[in-house]
């Protein structure tokens, strides 16, 4: 069994280069049809984001034929290259190569987001997810990579459940909206109100929209430009010259406005708060130099929040993922010996259960071969009749054994049999099982085609 992944990821490669080797979902399906048809017998999966672009690839050697190209990371790079219309060596210096315990590792740290440019992020487990359901679709993945994407995905999951790994939003704007859901119970009766229409605006009504407001409300210089962002999240735009009115109609404010001077004084605010008849109003204002006076937080049922706070709450989350990732690498270490052995273990499975089909087919076409030498006189038919009897017979009775086989190679039992318990459990023995022909079942005549259990 043989195991090779290269990566390109945000750690050692250029934005630029990471951006010319980046793959579109056509580009990544046509991607697998190449690899497949330039290395036959091999497993392929590719991993495209932002951050990494990634190909898996594995293949059982003890079935490959010596004759099929091999695969290593260098014939991995030199396709990537070729498939991108990039010269080799443009690669070689920023290009990563796993083998085999190195691959399944290095997947499980990715999958756990260890290795994402922002620690503890959830967005990479999907992103692992589609690439593994992209693969499959394709059908170039097979029962290596189907088991190792597969506990990847749990390793990933349990990682943020339980190391704290994924605890806490690490951006302003979410962060501010983690604060006002510690602040209302609802929010399907309260209007939000952004000031500002650039990027900074966007995030936030990005992340807002989750809370899923009564209402919407964008206040910017240029109307226009504050229309088209409001319409994009189904909200109303105001001129700059309502901003007054906005705010006393706000239960929550968010301001971003590029502005060189303070945007809102206190004794300006009190008067709003008056007319607001001191309903309680969360402020957070993360722009840089700030929107409001900071003594606005002073007034009564006033809750200020500059950015220099959310930037705090944003460093105490990362400061506790952190101390989760010595817990989150022990647990990757664990679960990646878990899954070479079991790979292992179900590799060899695969193997006895081949041996196991072929042992009987050699006894059953034997014992055939005996019996119609002294039976020179049997019809076509009969002979048929007996040779779909035998198939049966032979299918019946490994029945039990191979399920028994499949079963533990996918969940290895450690508890150790002794001989009559293990011949019971192989053939479902002491089990009140009782044979019951299945007359329905499409079989082939043929002695040369085996009929599946």
């Amino acid at each position: 069994m043989r195991l090779v992944a290269i990566g390109l990821d945000h750690t050692k490669t250029p934005a630029a280069l990471r951006e010319a080797v980046a793959m579109s979902a056509e580009r990544l399906a046509e991607a697998l049809r190449r690899l497949r048809s330039q290395f036959p017998g091999y497993e392929f999966t590719i991993l495209s984001t932002c951050n990494r672009v990634e190909i898996y690839s594995a293949t059982d050697i003890q079935h490959a034929d010596p004759a099929l190209p091999k695969l290593d990371g260098i014939a991995l790079s030199e396709f990537l290259a070729d498939f991108h219309g990039l010269n080799p060596r443009e690669l070689q210096a920023h290009i990563s190569i796993y083998n085999d315990e190195g691959v399944v590792g290095h997947l499980f740290r990715v999958s756990s987001s260890v290795e994402s440019l922002v620690l503890g992020e959830g967005q990479i487990l999907g992103q692992v997810r589609d690439a593994y359901q992209t693969a499959a679709s394709a059908q170039s993945v097979g029962w290596i990579l189907h088991s190792v994407f597969q506990h990847a995905l749990k390793v990933g999951k349990k990682v943020r459940e339980n190391t704290g790994l994924g605890v806490g939003k690490l951006s302003v704007a979410s962060v501010a909206v983690d604060l006002a859901r510690e602040v209302f119970d609802r929010f399907d009766d309260k209007t939000v109100l952004v000031i500002g229409a650039g990027k900074m605006a966007e995030l936030a009504l990005t992340h807002l929209m989750g809370l899923k407001p009564g209402r919407v409300v964008v206040v910017n210089r240029s109307l226009a430009r504050g229309q088209q962002l409001a319409e994009q999240f189904g909200g109303i735009a105001l001129g700059y010259d309502q901003l007054s009115q906005a705010l006393v109609d706000a239960d929550v404010v968010v301001s971003t406005t590029a502005s060189a001077e303070p945007i809102m004084k206190k004794d300006v605010y009190a008067r709003i708060q008056k007319a607001r008849r001191y309903r309680l109003a969360l402020i957070l204002d993360i722009a840089l130099p700030r929107d409001f006076d900071d003594r606005i937080g002073q007034l009564n049922q006033v809750m200020l929040y500059n950015v220099d706070d959310l930037k705090s709450q944003v460093e105490r989350n990362m400061a506790q993922r952190r101390g989760g990732l010595n817990a989150a690498q022990n647990l990757i270490e664990t679960e990646t010996a878990n899954c070479l052995a079991a790979l292992r273990h179900q590799r060899h499975a695969s193997s006895v259960l081949k041996n196991l089909g072929d042992h009987a087919d050699q006894i059953r076409e034997v014992e055939l071969e005996a019996l119609f030498s002294k039976l020179s006189n049997v019809s076509e038919k009969d002979r048929k009749a007996i040779e779909l009897m035998a198939h049966r017979l032979q299918n019946q009775l490994l029945h039990e054994p191979r399920a028994a086989l499949r079963s533990n190679a996918k969940s290895p039992n450690e508890m150790q049999l002794s001989l009559p318990a293990a011949v019971g459990h192989l053939f479902g023995l002491g089990q009140g099982f009782a044979y019951r022909r299945n007359t329905g079942r499409k079989l082939n005549s043929g002695p040369k085609n085996k009929v599946s259990d």
